[in-house]
C-alpha cells in the first residue's frame, strides 16, 4: 500500500506564505503589477550633484594599548547592557573627531 500526500491541504497552508510567489489576480497579458512597499525606494537615475554630507567608512589597524582597549570594552559592554548601540567603532571616530577639533589640520 502506497499512501498518497494530500496536496491540497498543503497548497492552502502554504498559499499566503511569503516563500511562494502569488498568483496574478487578473490574467490580461497587458497588465503591469502593482509593487507597493513600505520602504522608500531610490530612483533609477544618478542624481546630478553628489551630496558630500555623508562621511565613508574606511578599515585601518592602528595599535592602540591593552588598557586602553580593555576600558573600550567595558565603555561597550555597559551601552549594550543600557540598551544602546555600544560600538566600540563609533567610541574611537568620535574620540578622532574630538581630537581632530582641538588640533586643526592646516590645509
Amino acid at each position: 500500500m502506497t499512501k498518497k500526500l494530500d496536496t491540497s491541504t498543503i497548497t492552502n497552508e502554504l498559499e499566503g506564505s511569503v516563500f511562494f510567489s502569488q498568483k496574478p489576480a487578473s490574467s490580461d497579458k497587458n497588465s503591469v503589477p502593482v509593487v507597493t512597499s513600505d520602504a522608500h525606494e531610490r530612483p533609477n537615475g544618478r542624481s546630478p550633484e553628489r551630496s558630500f554630507t555623508r562621511r565613508i567608512v574606511t578599515r585601518n589597524s592602528f595599535e592602540v594599548y591593552e588598557d586602553q582597549m580593555d576600558d573600550l570594552r567595558r565603555l561597550a559592554y555597559a551601552e549594550k547592557m543600557a540598551g544602546k548601540i555600544g560600538s566600540m567603532s563609533a567610541m574611537v571616530r568620535d574620540a578622532i573627531d574630538h581630537y581632530l577639533k582641538d588640533h586643526p589640520v592646516n590645509k
